[in-house]
């Protein structure tokens, strides 16, 4: 039968890829995708979109080469290319963090000074005013020097006119100007005590606000500091508790690691083996459905409740995956596939296995496992399989595209091929 399209090109793969097991992804491969899940989520990714978009595209780039050439040079040079983007990314966001907050502080530095400034001109025009009164006052007693000059002179004119007082008169005068000049004295004393209290003033004005402005600065580098320690003790706690959960998830995969191994050692129509994409569980398809069908058979549910048993050992995604052999038309080859998958993630779930960690694929005849020109080839290929995936690999990492889920048809539908 002639078969055409994606389909006809991915069952070529398929059978390319019987002869050669699908090799574990580079670590190029594996740092680029942990850098950009770190960036793509982080404030610095966020602060850097186009940046992280360009790593992404970089990413997928190389996951093609990937799928394409396994792990070929051009493979592992675009995955230190896709590396390299999302470092660059996580660089240039944490400058932007780190710039933003350092304007931040500049904006509120200026505030303080500029604040400050303003009482420091309001103190200063206050000294202003009193060195004006100052200088009235001194005005004030220059005027009254002038007149007692005045008065003397008038003194001594009415000591010329009447002699008979003049001794009198002059001492008083004499008197008098002896006064005014301790007043000069005094009022020049004065001013000059006055010009010192305005500098000394002025001088602690300006310590003041030079103590006032350090402390400040000392205040905010405290501040600083306390910040990043607590960022820091953050960070390390956050790094602490993830290797905790790592190796609680390590833990948990073992077990379920050792449990699905040992079921292959017990129960027959089991088999376990290692891949790239994880852990892989095969079950022949004539154990678990009669021909045509998709109910489990007795026998198939109690495998399946071993199997299940053995799942629950661990909180790893799960995907099920349901193969057919070349025998029958695409429609229902892929039909009979999802839905056979699709009864066994629901007796899993039965069992008590987590519904999230589950999802159904039917891939029909597209991956087969032996050849389909022989009768034992087509048996080989009738089979449901389930992934475990490791905690560093996807569930659907193995690049095969999902098949649609198509209504089932029975053999009255038009298609009488014999199934098992």
């Amino acid at each position: 039968m002639l078969k055409h399209g994606w389909k006809a090109l991915v069952g070529a793969t398929a059978l390319v890829a019987v002869g050669c097991a699908h090799t574990p992804p580079p670590q190029e491969l594996l740092n680029a995708r942990a850098a950009y899940q770190d960036v793509s989520t982080s404030p610095q990714g966020h602060a850097r979109p186009r940046d992280v978009a360009q790593a992404r595209d970089a990413l997928l780039e190389a996951e093609r080469e990937y799928d394409r050439s396994q792990d070929s040079p051009r493979t592992r040079s675009l995955s230190y290319v896709a590396l390299r983007k999302a470092e660059t990314a996580d660089a240039l966001g944490t400058a932007d963090l780190a710039a933003r907050r350092q304007a931040e502080a500049s904006d509120a530095l200026r505030q303080a000074q500029a604040l400050q400034w303003q009482r420091s001109q309001a103190e200063v025009d206050t000294a202003r005013q009193q060195v004006a009164q100052a200088e009235r006052e001194r005005q004030h007693a220059l005027q009254q020097q002038y007149e007692a000059r005045q008065l003397a002179q008038s003194q001594q004119q009415e000591a010329e006119r009447l002699r008979v007082d003049a001794q009198r008169r002059q001492q008083e005068a004499e008197r008098l100007r002896n006064v005014a000049r301790q007043q000069e004295a005094e009022t020049q004393r004065l001013a000059e005590e006055a010009t010192r209290r305005q500098d000394a003033e002025e001088r602690r004005l300006r310590a003041e606000a030079e103590t006032q402005r350090l402390a400040q600065e000392n205040h905010e580098l405290l501040q600083r500091t306390a910040e990043l320690e607590a960022e820091q003790e953050a960070r390390r706690q956050a790094e602490r508790e993830l290797e905790l959960e790592r190796q609680a998830r390590h833990d948990a995969e073992e077990r379920a690691t050792e449990a699905l191994t040992r079921l292959e050692t017990t129960t027959r129509d089991v088999k376990v083996r290692e891949e790239a994409r994880g852990l892989v569980l095969t079950l022949s398809g004539p154990v678990l459905f009669a021909p045509n069908a998709v109910d489990l058979l007795p026998a198939a549910r109690e495998r399946l409740t071993k199997v299940a048993a053995a799942l629950k050992e661990s909180d790893s995604p799960l995907l099920i995956e349901g193969h057919t052999d070349s025998m029958g038309s695409d429609a229902m080859n892929e039909a009979l596939s999802y839905r056979r998958a699709e009864r066994v993630r629901e007796f899993l779930i039965s069992q008590g296995v987590s519904r999230d960690r589950i999802e159904a694929r039917g891939l029909g005849e597209y991956r087969p496992v032996s050849s389909n020109g022989t009768p034992e080839g087509r048996a080989n290929n009738r089979r449901v399989e389930i992934i475990v995936s490791r905690s560093d690999t996807a569930v659907g990492g193995s690049g095969t595209e999902e098949a649609p889920a198509l209504p089932e048809r029975s053999p009255q539908d038009g298609d009488t091929s014999p199934r098992r």
